[in-house]
């Protein structure tokens, strides 16, 4: 990426489509732009459900597979959101110091930030609740191969002696055998961005490739989930797919190995099948058939450059990024004043 790469540069090189041009508390418009992220497991994962030792599961065609709630990815992510608004922060013009993630405040102009904007919030002003909703779609999401119960890991606690033993000889018998999603098990999450702007599209891009600790007990754990974006849909109305739908209609039940390119085959055909007329699609290095007909595109520039950006691997990325959080924030302040005024009028 070069140097002289900016903000206004990199928006104007976006498509309009499946982008609102400005930020509205009222969504006149629904256009959404659907990321398809591929999260592939690099180390043993615990998504806890009601059974705090294993995953909630989902069947199709008689194979189990790991089911997720995408708020287990959300939550992450939006923490991952929270620390880049920090860390680019000058002086108020991207959060305010008071804001924490899930804590509302009672100053609606001081909760105007990029993660309330994107991700949504709900609380009080004045005794009176206000909800901002989520532009952020993520459902669940599932293993594309089989996931094992029998797979188990046995754990036990320690003392400070080091063994399973206290001081004075009792036998520990906190034993606990969680069930993790093992490495080289792929999800493939379609996460939907509706009524959004550029620049929530470009914070949302930039948390998902940057989180990669997900699950319980990641705070003791390093990296355990990679995140690769491998396709991106466009729409003036709704783009969203199901995850569950493509294991259903589109993976025999005895697979058990899945290739990147295997992925990429099944996730074609399965776009192919619910694919409209308004839908731009593409898949990264383009799809084409045995056939040699081409079905699907490769990433555009401007999706490539906003990847490179989002990834942070060049240091003029970084205010790029600090220029769409700001945009963002005034965006969001000038709406709170707008319906301020708007009541004001309505009082006199």
């Amino acid at each position: 990426m070069a140097n002289d790469v900016n903000w206004n540069g990199l928006k104007k090189d976006m498509p309009d489509a499946g982008f609102v041009e400005n930020y509205e508390i009222y969504r006149r418009a629904r256009p959404t732009t659907t990321l398809i992220v591929l999260r592939t497991v690099t180390d043993p994962t615990l998504f806890r459900s009601s059974d705090p030792e294993r995953a909630e599961t989902q069947e199709f065609s008689g194979v189990l597979h790991a089911q997720v709630n995408g708020e287990k990815f959300v939550s992450k992510e939006r923490l991952t959101g929270l620390n880049l608004c920090r860390e680019l922060d000058d002086k108020g013009n991207i959060i305010n110091p008071e804001y924490t993630y899930n804590e509302p405040l009672s100053d609606l102009k001081k909760s105007q930030t990029a993660d309330m904007l994107t991700y949504g919030l709900a609380g009080t002003v004045s005794g009176a609740t206000y909800s901002q909703k989520s532009r952020v779609i993520e459902g669940y999401t599932y293993s594309l191969e089989r996931y094992d119960l029998m797979n188990k890991e046995v754990h036990n606690a320690l003392y400070e002696s080091g063994t399973m033993r206290n001081e004075k000889g009792g036998q520990s018998e906190a034993l606990f055998s969680p069930t993790k999603v093992q490495p080289g098990m792929h999800f493939v999450h379609f996460v939907t961005l509706e009524a959004g702007t550029k620049e929530m599209f470009l914070y949302l891009l930039h948390n998902i490739l940057n989180t990669s600790r997900y699950g319980a007990r990641e705070t003791r754990t390093g990296r355990n989930i990679r995140n690769e974006i491998i396709g991106c849909i466009q729409s003036p109305s709704d783009s969203s797919l199901s995850c569950g739908e493509m294991i259903l209609d589109h993976i025999p039940s005895d697979t058990d190995d899945l290739s990147v390119d295997d992925i990429k085959a099944i996730l074609s055909s399965y776009i192919m099948e619910h694919k409209r007329a308004d839908w731009n699609v593409f898949v990264k290095d383009g799809f084409t058939e045995e056939s040699k007909k081409i079905l699907f595109k490769d990433f555009p520039e401007w999706l490539t450059k906003a990847i490179n950006v989002c990834e942070r691997k060049e240091k003029a990325s970084s205010n790029v990024l600090r220029e769409a959080l700001v945009t963002l924030r005034e965006e969001g302040l000038k709406t709170v004043e707008k319906e301020d005024k708007t009541e004001e009028s309505g009082t006199d």
